[in-house]
């Protein structure tokens, strides 16, 4: 039963969140900026669209150039987040909140 207590708070505190993000890593900000993108890219290619500003044109190197990366810093960056489950609902908290903060500055905008 003891060694049952001591692998329990071995767990607990090898999942705290308070892991350094290494330099070949994005921060938790640039995450949040390039998967909006990615996010709004995807979403604006289920819609047939009659303006010219549909996205689905956009290609995924048009994506990285915009965002100063390569594929490979995204893949490190991923790989990451998802080691680090706390952090990476944290990055989708943040994109959750450009999503409301966008959809309260249209509807400002309607009314």
């Amino acid at each position: 039963m003891k060694y049952i207590y001591i692998i329990l708070i071995f767990v607990f505190f090898s999942c705290s969140n308070d892991q350094p993000v290494p330099d070949d890593v994005m921060s938790k900000n640039q995450m949040i900026d390039f998967l909006f993108d990615v996010n709004l890219i995807n979403s604006s290619r289920g819609f047939i669209s009659k303006s010219n500003s549909n996205y689905f044109m956009v290609r995924d190197t048009m994506l990285f150039r915009k965002h100063s990366i390569d594929c490979l810093t995204f893949v490190r960056s991923n790989s990451f987040y998802t080691k680090n489950p706390k952090l990476y609902m944290e990055v989708y908290n943040g994109i959750n909140k450009k999503i409301k903060t966008i959809k309260d500055s249209l509807r400002d905008v309607k009314k």
